[in-house]
């Protein structure tokens, strides 16, 4: 088979070329080609949209394309108007994927997405518009009459199951994988949380999400409540929340069988109880940002105990008095929230704080660094004090009487600040962090920074 004519050489050669000049060939070719072009284009144009369609000034349909769809003639539609297929859109306003329903010539309704523009003459006017629609699925209306299967589990034991997997777990994005598949199981369905934050951010999906309900949940990006639609095969919920920020948490689920309506309002209230999860930790979080103070263990959190050793190394100073940093480190005392349940993790922090406080003088300032480490400032402590300090503080280590009682280590890195010294806080917790790590690969209770004098 020879291969097609080049379109641009022949367009060349036809603007190039008298009429007188032009061969019947030439002509064949030209017209062969620029066919080809159209069908190629047009082929390319059907894999991305079902229908190409424009209307007259009025909204009279007067192109459309291809000439068959579903299995039935749209060629009927020309010349009427384009609410006898989508009577819920004004065709001669813009329209960017717009989720609408429209009847096609026979079969039942779908909902489709439109995009579509008008276009205008030198004065203003609209001359007509031009635009695409792209099926995505049946419309609830179009099943919500099939006889859903009555649900074999208890909504309210779901919901419960889904609050007390939030309790337990210790940061939100666990917290929400708990909860989602404390919902998913007993509804035997595949599910995803968004937060539809730009980009969206996916905060749990039992598996990917389909093409179908991408484009759904694109074409929806300001609606909340629930949608019910058929995606493919499957039978698709969405549900949305909005929350500060002017953010939305965005709930799916999807399944081979219809969702019942107790089933869409359990769905519905396990995204609210969601979206006020999210956003109460956000505010709480805004909070520990602004405070000094660690609010569960009611200590000093760093920027509170470094804004207090540079308040007390300057009287320090003017004392010719030294100090000295403690790093203690508590290994297991945050897995016993996920080992002994969030009430025993929580009797834990506060044995373990209690017993750390009677460790150093109550003038002596305390603050929590991150889960399980905590920074003790003495004030006039050498390093001959901090010494014999750490030594009695790790010869017992931590017990926790919870049931049953656990007894965890206690692991110190020490640094100490001469009268004078230039050194910053931040200085002083990388040494003392230093020699907790130097200790622990050393097999040592505690240890001094090498670094100090």
């Amino acid at each position: 088979m020879s291969p097609l004519p080049d379109m641009r050489s022949l367009m060349s050669q036809f603007m190039n070329t008298s009429a007188s000049d032009r061969t019947p060939q030439e002509l064949r070719n030209m017209l062969a080609s620029t066919l080809e072009s159209r069908e190629r284009w047009r082929s390319l144009l059907y894999q991305a949209v079902d229908i190409v369609f424009e209307t007259d000034s009025r909204g009279r349909i007067i192109l459309i394309s291809p000439d068959t769809w579903l299995g039935q003639p749209t060629t009927a539609l020309i010349g009427h108007p384009f609410s006898a297929l989508c009577d819920s859109v004004d065709i001669l306003q813009p329209h960017a994927g717009t989720p609408a329903s429209i009847t096609p010539p026979q079969g039942p309704p779908l909902t489709v997405i439109l995009s579509s523009c008008p276009f205008h003459d030198d004065k203003g006017r609209v001359t007509g518009t031009r635009g695409t629609l792209t099926a995505v699925s049946a419309p609830l209306s179009s099943f919500a009459n099939e006889a859903a299967p009555l649900p074999e589990h208890d909504g309210i034991a779901i919901l419960t199951a889904a609050t007390t997997a939030l309790r337990k777990a210790i940061v939100p994005r666990l917290a929400a994988a708990a909860a989602m598949e404390a919902l998913l199981e007993p509804l035997a369905a595949e599910g995803a949380l968004l937060d539809t934050t730009t980009p969206n951010t996916l905060l749990y999906s039992s598996s990917g999400l389909t093409d179908d309900i991408q484009a759904v949940l694109s074409a929806s990006l300001a609606q909340t409540g629930t949608i019910v639609f058929r995606a493919g095969t499957r039978y698709a919920m969405i549900c949305r929340e909005n929350i500060r920020s002017l953010e939305q948490m965005c709930l799916i689920v999807w399944r081979a069988t219809p969702w019942s309506s107790q089933e869409r309002q359990l769905c519905q209230a396990v995204c609210s109880l969601l979206a006020g999860f999210w956003e109460l930790d956000s505010i709480h979080r805004q909070i520990l940002l602004d405070s000094d103070y660690d609010i569960s263990s009611n200590l000093l959190n760093w920027q509170g105990l470094k804004a207090e050793i540079e308040r007390r190394t300057r009287r320090l100073d003017q004392e010719v008095m030294p100090a000295t940093l403690i790093i203690a480190r508590v290994p297991g005392l945050t897995e016993l929230s996920k080992t002994r349940g969030f009430e025993a993790g929580e009797e834990a922090l506060k044995q373990c704080v209690a017993l750390l406080r009677k460790a150093v003088r109550p003038t002596d300032a305390i603050g929590r660094i991150s889960n399980n480490i905590f920074g003790l400032w003495m004030d006039g402590g050498d390093r001959f004090a901090a010494a014999e300090r750490a030594e009695r503080m790790t010869a017992h280590g931590i017990p926790i009487l919870i049931d049953p009682p656990v007894h965890l280590p206690l692991q110190l890195g020490l640094v100490s600040r001469e009268a004078n010294a230039e050194e910053t806080p931040e200085t002083l917790l990388e040494r003392g962090m230093l020699a907790l790590r130097e200790g622990v690969v050393e097999n040592r209770k505690w240890r001094f920074s090498h670094e100090a004098p």
